[in-house]
C-alpha cells in the first residue's frame, strides 16, 4: 500500500494557517513562521493520536455512520476550492468578477484550464502508466520551446507570473523549527485553531477508513480497519515530531502501483525515496515549473473531485442525496468548507428524522381472535374467547419511538379506536418487544394514552418493555390494577393476552369450576352428549400431580393423551439447554394426543405449575374403547382434531399477519 499526504486536506490547513496569521499579522516573519510551521507538526501529531485511540476503541467501522450525501458534497466542495485555488496559482490573483476584464490574468489561466482538461481527458482515455509523466514532460516542452522562442528571461518570466516567485532554499530542510524557534511560537495561537486541528483528524480518518474499503476491493485481500489506523497513527506521531505533514493511505496510488505489478513493499521504499531526494534537492526548482502547470494540476485534481461528486453522482444518487450534495458545495463555495460539512450533516439529520418518521411505528396488529395467550383451555371456550377476540386489540411496535413519531403513533391509536374495524376493543395490548427506545417526547405522549383510556373506555396493557422505559412510563401513566379502566404492565405478550382473557370470561360470568371435578360432566361439556361421556369415562385414569412434577418428559414415548380436569400445568420445550414454556393447560384442554397419534416421542415436557388433577387415556385402553363404542369413540377423535383444527386456524391467522 501507498500512504502519503492527501490533497484534500490541505484546504482546511489554508483555513488554519489563514487563522493563525490572521491572529499574527502584526508579528514579524521570525515568529510567524515557526508558529505556522509548528502548527502543521501539532496537528500531524494530534492526527496520530486520535487515529490510534479510534484503532484501541475498534472503531473502525466508524465511517459506516457518515452520511454518504455528506461526504460527497464535501468532496465537491474540495473540488471546487481546489480549482479556485489552481485559477489563483496560475493568475496569481484569486478568480473572481474583476479577473474577467483582465486579459494578462486571462492568459494566465486559459492555459492552465486547458492543460487540466487534456490531463484529464488523457487520463480518463488512456490507461497507462506513461501518459502522465508524458503530458508533463510535453507541457515543459511547449513552456520552454516558447520560451526561448520568445528570447524571455526567468526574471521577465516570473515578474509577468508565467514562472512562481520561490525564496531560494538550501537543501535538506531540517530540523523545520529549531530550538531556538520554538521559544517564539505563539502557543496561544495555535489553541486557537482547536477546531481546525480537529477537523483534520476527523478527516484523516474518514479518507484512511475510505480508501482502506477501496484498497481492499483494488488488492482483493482483506484488512483490519482497527489495525491500519493504528499503525497510521504511530506514523503521523513520527512525522509530527519530524516536521511532516498529516498522511494516510492513498487507493489510487495503490490501484495504480498494484496494475503496474508493484505488490511488494518495495513500492513504498521508492515512494518514500522519491520524497527525500526532494528534500535533499531545496525548493529552488520549483521556481523553474510554470505557473499553468502548478495551478492547472490543482485544477485537474479539482475538476476530477468535481465530475465524481456533483455530476456523476445525479445518476447513482436518490434526489434528496444529490440535493443535499449541491447543497453542501454551495455553502463551502460562498461560505467556508467547515460550515459548509455542518450544514451537510443538519440537512441530513433533518431528511433522516422526517424519512424516519415516515415509517410506521405499529410493526403489526392483531385481535384476540387472531393471538390468543398461552392458556389453553377446552375448545368451547377457545372458541367463545375466538367470537370475543375483536374485544382485544394487539398492536406490536417496532423501532426508535422518538419526538418525530410518537405524536403519529397516539393519531393512528386514536384513529383506530374512532373507527374500529368491527367494533370498538375493550383492551388495548401494546407490545414493546421490537422497539429499541423511548425519547423524552415519546414518554410525553403517552399522557394522550392514558387521556384516551379514559374517554372510549378501554384498559391499557404494556408487555415487553424494558424496567427502565418502563419506569419512565410510569411517570405519566397511572399503573392502576383499580379502577374501571386498568393500566397494567407484563413481562411477555402472552402474559398479558392471558389476563384480557380471563378478563373476558369473567365479563362472561363463565365458571370454569362448573365443569371440573367429574370426569363425565368433564367430558360431557366439551364433547356435548352425556350419554357418550357415560361410555368413555371408564377407559380414563385419574392421576393425581403435585406443583413442580413432571406428567412426562420430552424425548418420552407417547403412549397416552391427558384431559386436564383441575390446576394448570405447562408445556415446555427444551432449545439449546434453555427450557421455554410454550403453552399452559388449564381445565378442559388435552395434551399429549400428537405423539399418541403418530407414534413418535414426546415433543415436549409437561411441568405442574398448580397441584393438578388429570385423566389419562393410555394406547391400549383407547383401542379397547374404540372396539366397544367406535362411536363414541369417534366422536372423541371428532373434538381432538377441531381442537387441532382450531390450534392451526389461530396460527394460520396470526401468520398472515405478516404476510
Amino acid at each position: 500500500m501507498i500512504c502519503a499526504p492527501r490533497s484534500g486536506l490541505a484546504p482546511v490547513f489554508a483555513a488554519i494557517v489563514a487563522g493563525l496569521y490572521s491572529l499574527m499579522s502584526d508579528a514579524g516573519a521570525s515568529v510567524i513562521l515557526p508558529t505556522l510551521l509548528m502548527g502543521i507538526m501539532v496537528t500531524s501529531a494530534v492526527t496520530g493520536l486520535f487515529l490510534i485511540l479510534l484503532g484501541q476503541l475498534k472503531l473502525g467501522n466508524l465511517v459506516r455512520y457518515i452520511p454518504y450525501p455528506v461526504m460527497g458534497g464535501f468532496f465537491a466542495g474540495i473540488g471546487y476550492i481546489f480549482i479556485r485555488g489552481g485559477l489563483t496559482v496560475a493568475m496569481g490573483n484569486t478568480p473572481g468578477l474583476n479577473t474577467l476584464t483582465d486579459s494578462h490574468l486571462i492568459a494566465l489561466g486559459l492555459p492552465a484550464i486547458v492543460f487540466a482538461l487534456v490531463l484529464y481527458v488523457v487520463q480518463n482515455r488512456i490507461d497507462h502508466w506513461s501518459s502522465f509523466p508524458l503530458l508533463l514532460v510535453g507541457a515543459f516542452a511547449v513552456f520552454y520551446g516558447a520560451f526561448f522562442a520568445g528570447d524571455m528571461s526567468l526574471a521577465s518570466a516570473t515578474a509577468d507570473g508565467w514562472l512562481p516567485t520561490i525564496g531560494s532554499t538550501p537543501g535538506i530542510l531540517f530540523p523545520v523549527v529549531s530550538l531556538e524557534d520554538l521559544g517564539t511560537v505563539n502557543w496561544a495561537a495555535i489553541v486557537s485553531q482547536a477546531g481546525g486541528i480537529a477537523v483534520v483528524a476527523l478527516l484523516s480518518a474518514i479518507i484512511l477508513l475510505l480508501d482502506t474499503s477501496g484498497i481492499e476491493i483494488i488488492t482483493k485481500r482483506e484488512l483490519s480497519p482497527d489495525r491500519e489506523l493504528k499503525v497510521m497513527g504511530l506514523t503521523n506521531i513520527a512525522s509530527g515530531i519530524l516536521g511532516g505533514y498529516p498522511g494516510v493511505h492513498v487507493a489510487s496510488d495503490t490501484a495504480f502501483t498494484t496494475k503496474l505489478g508493484g505488490d511488494s513493499r518495495l513500492m513504498g521504499f521508492v515512494y518514500a525515496g522519491v520524497v527525500v531526494l526532494t528534500i535533499l534537492a531545496g525548493t529552488d526548482f520549483i521556481g523553474k515549473v510554470p505557473t499553468f502547470i502548478l495551478g492547472g494540476l490543482l485544477v485537474y485534481v479539482g475538476l476530477d473531485f468535481l465530475i465524481d461528486w456533483a455530476w456523476k453522482a445525479r445518476k447513482e444518487l436518490p434526489l434528496s442525496d444529490y440535493c443535499i450534495v449541491l447543497a453542501i458545495l454551495a455553502v463551502i463555495a460562498f461560505v467556508n468548507i467547515l460550515e459548509g460539512v455542518a450544514f451537510g450533516f443538519a440537512i441530513a439529520i433533518v431528511l433522516f428524522v422526517i424519512s424516519y418518521s415516515r415509517l410506521s411505528i405499529i410493526k403489526n396488529d392483531a385481535t384476540g381472535r387472531d393471538h390468543a395467550s398461552h392458556v389453553d383451555r377446552d375448545l368451547n371456550t377457545r372458541e367463545l374467547l375466538n367470537r370475543e377476540g375483536e374485544r382485544i386489540l394487539i398492536l406490536y411496535l417496532q423501532g426508535f419511538i422518538f419526538f418525530g413519531t410518537s405524536d403519529k403513533l397516539m393519531t393512528e391509536i386514536r384513529e383506530r379506536l374512532e373507527k374500529p374495524a368491527n367494533r370498538q376493543p375493550d383492551f388495548l395490548v401494546l407490545d414493546f418487544h421490537h422497539v429499541s427506545q423511548l425519547d423524552t417526547s415519546a414518554v410525553k405522549a403517552f399522557t394522550k394514552l392514558e387521556q384516551m383510556s379514559d374517554r372510549f373506555g378501554f384498559h391499557i396493557v404494556i408487555t415487553g418493555i424494558d424496567k427502565t422505559a418502563m419506569d419512565r412510563l410510569r411517570h405519566v401513566i397511572d399503573i392502576d390494577t383499580t379502577g374501571p379502566w386498568q393500566r397494567l404492565s407484563f413481562e411477555q405478550l402472552d402474559e398479558g393476552v392471558a389476563w384480557c382473557e380471563e378478563q373476558i370470561l369473567h365479563s362472561l360470568a363463565l365458571d370454569k369450576s362448573a365443569i371440573s371435578g367429574s370426569l363425565t360432566r368433564l367430558l360431557g361439556t366439551i364433547l356435548g352428549d352425556e350419554a357418550v361421556a357415560e361410555e368413555l369415562a371408564p377407559y380414563f385414569q385419574q392421576v393425581h400431580m403435585h406443583k413442580g412434577d413432571t406428567l412426562f418428559s420430552q424425548g418420552e414415548p407417547g403412549d397416552s393423551l391427558f384431559l386436564v380436569d383441575t390446576g394448570s400445568v405447562a408445556v415446555v420445550m427444551d432449545i439449546k439447554g434453555t427450557q421455554r414454556i410454550l403453552r399452559r393447560d388449564q381445565t378442559g384442554a388435552i395434551l399429549g394426543e400428537m405423539a399418541m397419534y403418530t407414534g413418535e416421542p414426546r415433543s415436549a415436557s409437561v411441568i405442574i405449575e398448580e397441584e393438578a388433577v388429570l385423566f389419562q387415556l393410555r394406547v391400549s385402553d383407547m383401542n379397547t374403547m374404540q372396539a366397544n363404542h367406535p362411536v363414541a369413540t369417534g366422536k372423541l377423535h371428532s373434538y381432538i382434531v377441531r381442537v387441532l383444527s382450531e390450534r392451526l386456524g389461530r396460527a394460520n391467522r396470526e401468520l398472515q399477519r405478516y404476510l
